[in-house]
């Protein structure tokens, strides 16, 4: 949001402008009706998507909601007319003002957008769940939201875009695979994985009360809107010299050859970024999710899915389940992976896979790179050195 102090002029005299040490809602009311001549000019789901994030900071900054809304409407105003119609599609106490000119084209479509359809769409090992809403004014926007695999399943980006935006998506040369589904079914899958979601995305904190408003009236389920979160980053795991020592001399000897082959040049960055997920010295730099995976996969399990992986060699299926297949089968490897423990494990690797199309690791259908071959050993050798 913008600066407070660079708010344009409102209704309200000066001498009864807020001062430096008035309530949050205050100044917090001030610095939206600083953008309402831009929120004039939207559409009515685009000028829902702004109220979503503006109820999200809002709460991130403590601000009361119902003091907010007061403050606008004591304010007064056209800023603060537009502000609160706006608000008014994502909440039901939302105080109503009349404009003194003429009011924004959005405001009789806000709250009146219906689904018409829902897709999964799939690229890579990647899902997402598309939703497309039109209002009343018959404009059409889609709200994407990215499924993040594991137990249970939880929401990643939650993206609110144009309408069209899901006819680009289904384009042959997009190569996403795209198929219709039940618009309540895919609804309830969603806000439940929204529900499960720890560590909310910062789009799916702003867009959420958005998206919840949609869902809901498809499924009828109370669901909190998503918070930011800050993250309290633990302490990377601690080394083991002797575990270290062991499992570097199973893959020489398990995969002596293509360790001498050594890793080139220009392989020299995925090397590094593959070490750094096995045995990352820092977990600050990775994402919530990559520590999770982190602190559950241990040297064991690397050990065992790379000498299958490479001895499977170019071209093998690569994914979680895969993964865990290889350390099972891995002769060097002592224990295996309990049945209750898969999805567990699966979703691990998963999310320590997301980095391999990038590194050049898996190729467009997600199978394992020549390059692959000679990095996941040469990634091993440096991470437990």
């Amino acid at each position: 949001m913008t600066d407070p102090t660079d708010m344009p002029a409102n209704d309200m005299p000066a001498d009864d402008m807020p001062s430096a040490d008035t309530d949050p809602e205050s100044w917090f009311a001030l610095d939206v009706i600083a953008q309402a001549s831009e929120i004039a000019e939207l559409d009515a789901a685009r000028a829902e998507a702004w109220a979503s994030d503006v109820l999200a900071l809002a709460a991130e900054e403590g601000v009361a909601t119902e003091a907010f809304f007061d403050m606008l409407r004591e304010v007064g105003g056209d800023g603060a007319a537009t502000a609160l119609a706006a608000l008014a599609g994502l909440h039901d106490e939302v105080p109503r003002l009349d404009w003194s000119a003429e009011s924004p084209e959005w405001v009789d479509a806000i709250g009146t957008a219906r689904c018409e359809g829902a897709w999964e769409l799939r690229s890579r090992g990647d899902e997402s769940l598309a939703f497309r809403f039109v209002d009343s004014a018959d404009v059409r926007h889609v709200i994407m939201v990215d499924m993040l695999s594991g137990v249970p399943e939880t929401v990643g980006e939650v993206i609110v875009g144009p309408g069209d935006m899901l006819d680009a998506l289904q384009e042959e040369d997009a190569e996403i695979e795209s198929e219709a589904g039940d618009l309540v079914a895919l609804a309830a899958r969603c806000v439940a994985a929204l529900a499960a979601t720890g560590h909310p995305a910062v789009s799916a904190v702003a867009n959420g009360r958005l998206l919840l408003r949609r869902l809901t009236q498809l499924t009828d389920t109370a669901v909190p809107p998503p918070v930011l979160i800050e993250d309290e980053i633990p302490a990377a795991p601690e080394r083991d010299p002797e575990d270290d020592g062991y499992a570097l001399d199973i893959v020489r000897r398990a995969l002596g050859a293509q360790i001498s082959d050594g890793a080139g040049s220009e392989h020299g960055v995925a090397v590094d970024r593959v070490a750094a997920l096995v045995a990352p010295r820092d977990l600050a730099p990775l994402q919530p999710a990559e520590r999770d995976a982190v602190m559950i996969l241990e040297w064991a399990d690397w050990l065992g899915a790379v000498i299958g992986l490479v001895r499977a060699g170019e071209g093998c299926v690569v994914d979680g389940a895969a993964m865990v297949d290889f350390i099972n089968r891995c002769p060097e490897v002592t224990t295996t992976i309990p049945k209750a423990d898969r999805p567990r494990i699966e979703w691990a690797f998963e999310i320590m896979l997301d980095p391999w199309h990038e590194l050049g690791l898996l190729d467009a259908e997600g199978l394992l790179t020549a390059a692959a071959i000679h990095v996941l050993p040469a990634a091993l050798i440096r991470a437990w050195s």
